[in-house]
């Protein structure tokens, strides 16, 4: 037998073992007639004392060779459709991620497998450990690594029907950072206005952010109404008599019914004490409940409410604004106001005040507990810890238009833009940090909080 023919036979199952037994017979026959002419008594002894022609000899020959070369090319094609008893290989390739990138938190992992045979599960471990096993394509799963900076080993192992196992494995590497410092995102309110007007389509490329002088990349621009946390403050001292609250107090209801639902409020009357201070809601109804008992008259002690103001502030979600509608002449705070400017500068709350009253300085009160320069000095500093925060100064000369300006005020809020970016030097030392914003657009104004706090 042939080599060829020891393969063919090796690979053709049992139900073909008669051709190929009939091919080695007709090989060993062959190889005999091959013979024949050298050796005239074996072929006679074999077919009796009858000779054939030549010719016979030939065609003999020649039928025998192709007859086995065909069986030949039989075995060899039936062989490829015999699979093999070992299983056919399973290939696999992690397709994502692609190990170029570090990976951190929620990522994708998709795997590509391929086999002769069918694939019966396919596990995805990480770092180790196992993730999730699926038994059908698409190969993909959605995990979580975690925020940790760090490299992280994946491993997607395929098994086939017949128990043939094929992997691929992938390691991604960790961020290389030279200094890793955690920083908070910073947002910064911001109103724009020519005149008297909003601007309502300010883009982001049209702004500068400085902080400390430098250039901050903005993450975050958006424009719209943002959820406030209001605080009112109604000053109801003796000045307030003769109707003056009352019509205050218009402007505050107003204020009041512009309130969406996300919005809070709190509405405090204060004289040299507090007057009137329900809990923050979404209600004005609950807010202006029981006003009407409220009398004016005592002292004015402004800077003591708006520090307890600000400090509530703290402790509240959403857009801090404090409103304050008073003569601004303290006459009766422990606190003075350049105690208040620390508080002012720590808190990330706007501040309006709506001043009402005479602002000529030789009408202010003189008294054991503070003349008429030290009344002006506190003025001053209230109109700076305002401007400072972002706020402004609204003159009231008749408190019949107390409603436009509290209306005005409630506006300009609705139409702030908020920008938002990781500042380039953040350090929670507890330093101030200067803040300023430009625009390029010609005429416009910017309104914003002038500094914060680097708390640790």
């Amino acid at each position: 037998m042939t080599i060829a023919s020891k393969l063919a036979f090796r690979s053709i199952p049992a139900s073909h073992h008669l051709a190929s037994q009939d091919l080695a017979s007709q090989d060993l026959a062959s190889r005999h007639l091959e013979n024949s002419d050298s050796r005239p008594s074996n072929y006679g002894n074999l077919l009796g004392s009858v000779s054939p022609p030549q010719s016979f000899h030939r065609t003999s020959v020649t039928v025998s060779l192709i007859h086995r070369w065909f069986l030949l090319l039989l075995a060899a094609v039936v062989s490829l459709w015999v699979p093999s008893p070992v299983g056919a290989e399973v290939l696999v390739a992690i397709l994502e991620p692609s190990g170029a990138e570090p990976v951190l938190g929620r990522c994708t992992v998709e795997a590509e497998v391929t086999s002769r045979e069918e694939i019966q599960a396919v596990v995805l471990m990480v770092d180790g450990q196992v993730v999730e096993e699926l038994r059908e394509p698409p190969f993909r799963w959605v995990v979580d690594v975690g925020e940790a900076n760090t490299g992280h080993f994946f491993e997607v192992v395929a098994r086939s029907s017949s128990g043939q196992e094929g992997r691929a494995q992938l390691r991604t590497r960790a961020l290389r950072v030279d200094l890793q410092v955690e920083a908070e995102l910073q947002q910064v309110y911001l109103g724009a206005f020519l005149g008297e007007r909003a601007v309502p389509d300010l883009e982001a490329h049209e702004l500068t952010l400085l902080d400390e002088g430098e250039s901050q990349k903005l993450v975050t621009f958006e424009r719209g109404d943002l959820p406030l946390t209001a605080m009112l403050l109604v000053d109801a001292s003796d000045s307030m008599r003769g109707g003056r609250l009352e019509l205050a107090l218009e402007g505050a209801r107003s204020f009041l019914k512009g309130l969406r639902t996300r919005d809070q409020a709190r509405l405090v009357l204060f004289s040299d004490r507090t007057l009137h201070a329900p809990p923050f809601t979404s209600f004005g109804e609950i807010l202006t409940t029981g006003l009407e008992q409220v009398s004016p008259g005592g002292g004015t002690a402004l800077n003591d409410h708006l520090f307890r103001a600000l400090k509530q502030l703290e402790e509240k979600q959403g857009r801090g604004v404090v409103v304050v509608l008073s003569d601004g002449v303290d006459t009766a705070s422990v606190l003075r106001m350049k105690d208040l400017l620390p508080a002012v500068a720590g808190s990330s709350a706007w501040i309006f005040w709506i001043r009402t009253g005479n602002r000529d300085p030789t009408l202010l009160p003189s008294s054991a507990w503070r003349d008429s320069v030290g009344h002006q000095e506190e003025l001053d500093l209230l109109e700076e810890a305002v401007l400072s925060s972002g706020g402004r100064v609204v003159t009231l000369k008749n408190l019949a238009k107390s409603e436009e300006a509290f209306e005005a005020i409630l506006q300009e809020l609705r139409e702030q833009y908020v920008l938002g970016y990781y500042p380039s030097k953040n350090l929670g030392d507890g330093s101030w940090h200067r803040l300023i914003v430009k625009t390029d657009r010609p005429g416009v104004e910017l309104r914003f909080r002038q500094g914060y706090v680097d708390y640790p």
